[in-house]
């Protein structure tokens, strides 16, 4: 794991790139381009996020760190385009940079990490999902309630 932390910036600067792909290439430039992180606060939160599950990952686990980091990467991912399995998928790709830079020794370890935080990153994706379409359906019934109180007003009896 102590030569896994040597890698630290070589292994989030890939996994950042490997996440961008799932954006389209115009998307993707303007997230690994722009460092301000109020006019890109999508790739401010990616980095940041990765950052920390690196950490996480090569050091303590600790859950309340771990959780807050996949909440604010997956939140973003559960309102853009992305079904379930893409909006996980940036975990597994961390799969593919560890088996170039870590020792085989440690690999099936932190294969296993990454699998517990990909399982509760689909749990959260799917809280943000769930709370997404109990707005939707929020307020479908109150334009419901306003449409039926404005045909009422204008004297329309059914």
């Amino acid at each position: 794991m102590r030569a896994l932390a040597g890698e630290r910036s070589a292994v989030v600067r890939e996994w950042f790139e490997r996440t961008l792909q799932s954006y389209p290439e115009q998307t993707s430039g303007f997230l690994r381009g722009e460092k301000d992180p109020f006019r890109n606060p999508v790739g401010h939160t990616l980095r940041d996020g990765l950052g920390v599950l690196f950490d996480e990952l090569a050091g303590e686990m600790d859950q309340a760190r771990i959780t807050a980091a996949l909440d604010a990467i997956v939140r973003i991912r559960a309102v853009q385009d992305h079904t379930a399995s893409q909006a996980v998928a940036f975990l597994f790709l961390l799969k593919e940079v560890l088996r170039d830079k870590s020792p085989a020794a440690d690999l099936a370890m932190l294969e296993k990490r990454i699998d517990r935080m990909a399982l509760l990153a689909f749990d959260l994706y799917m809280k943000c999902r769930e709370k997404i379409y109990e707005i939707k359906a929020e307020e479908a019934k109150r334009r419901v309630y306003v449409l039926e109180r404005a045909g009422l007003k204008r004297g329309d009896a059914r």
